[in-house]
């Protein structure tokens, strides 16, 4: 059996206070400034360990449709990209000055916009776009390009160097991240041949009715939770892939989405020791670490087992983008449900799943 032994997050940091902690659950926003700072620190924390290093390849289809290959790019000129979200509050107040440098720096360098793709879609995306009037190259990712450059929190920035290695990574939109933008934009970085960059592959994970690989999950109290497969029958499982902040962060952005997080926490809460299944809840990476799952716990009362998807692994493996997302798989280890809040019967059909005896 594989263990997908979850390793503790590399965003744990002891001095993380208590006050920090149950500010961001209870949905006290802390002031903007310390969410800015704090979002720098995790986005450097991650992206230390890619410095200097050849960036991810990929081929990148943009909403216009044009391809983007990563890989032929990198060595010819050097390139910026941002990842965001549409509901991500930092992420639209940068947005003008992201046209900004797109206008200024868009001959100079490629300028390349990828929306996580988490909570969003083609609509949500496309119509950001329009009001925002941005023009640069506008992607959807599916996980796979924000694995690879280990994305941790939005709006992320990347700049790569014209020999095709990561030279800076940042959140804010500051005068540290303008300095590298310009050094890099003028190719003062000596021309190189381009290194062999790690290829993001594509998310290619489980589809509904597929049958599952031995597997196990390990939540956040270190306990291993067996998943049902192909190879060895167990007990089905329902897995709830979430965020800790949904329910508070996205109350005026997405308040809909908001709802459903808070709606899917209290129905599994109230039915899941009546259900024949045992259910898991999978938490994003993304402005998560383990301590802030162990606060979430305690905030929220919640007494099923969470697994911390630190690397992003999960949600490749099952697809997922929408939060909150449901995926069911039975005792022969096969995947008969995987429904998100977008769906119009998504409460009877979780509610469904719940009841089964």
């Amino acid at each position: 059996m594989t263990h997908l032994t979850l390793k503790r997050s590399k965003l744990l940091i002891v001095s993380f206070s208590a006050l920090f902690l149950s500010s961001v659950f209870v949905g006290q926003a802390l002031a903007e400034d310390d969410f800015a700072a704090e979002g720098e620190r995790r986005a450097k924390l991650a992206g230390s360990e890619l410095l200097g290093t050849p960036a991810p390849q990929r081929e990148l289809t943009t909403l216009a449709g044009d391809t983007l290959n990563l890989g032929e790019l990198y060595g010819n000129k050097p390139v910026y990209i941002k990842f965001w979200a549409t509901w991500c509050v930092p992420c639209r107040q940068q947005m003008p000055g992201f046209e900004e440098i797109y206008q200024q720096y868009g001959d100079k360098l490629q300028v390349i916009s990828v929306n996580t793709g988490i909570s969003d879609d083609i609509d949500s995306v496309s119509a950001f776009i329009k009001k925002e009037g941005l023009t640069m190259p506008v992607t959807i990712d599916d996980g796979s390009l924000a694995r690879a450059f280990k994305l941790r929190v939005t709006p992320q920035h990347f700049l790569i160097d014209k020999s095709g290695r990561i030279a800076y990574v940042g959140h804010q939109d500051d005068e540290a991240f303008h300095q590298a933008l310009k050094e890099v934009a003028s190719g003062s970085v000596a021309d190189a041949a381009p290194p062999s960059g790690v290829v993001a592959e594509r998310a290619s994970g489980y589809q509904l009715g597929d049958k599952l690989a031995s597997l196990a999950l390990r939540s956040i109290d270190d306990t291993y939770h067996p998943l049902p497969s192909a190879d060895q029958q167990g007990k089905a499982t329902g897995l709830v892939f979430f965020s800790p902040w949904c329910e508070w962060y996205l109350v005026d952005s997405e308040p809909e989405t908001a709802k459903s997080c808070q709606l899917v926490r209290e129905m599994v809460e109230q039915s899941a020791s009546n259900s024949k299944a045992q259910w898991l809840h999978v938490s994003t990476n993304l402005w998560a670490s383990q301590a802030e799952l162990v606060q979430y716990q305690t905030n929220y009362h919640t007494r099923l087992p969470i697994v911390f998807d630190e690397e992003g692994t999960l949600f490749g493996l099952f697809g997922v983008t929408q939060l909150p997302t449901i995926v069911y798989i039975d005792e022969s280890g096969r995947i008969t449900e995987k429904v998100s809040a977008k769906a119009a019967d998504f409460t009877e059909r979780l509610q469904s799943l719940l009841n089964e005896q």
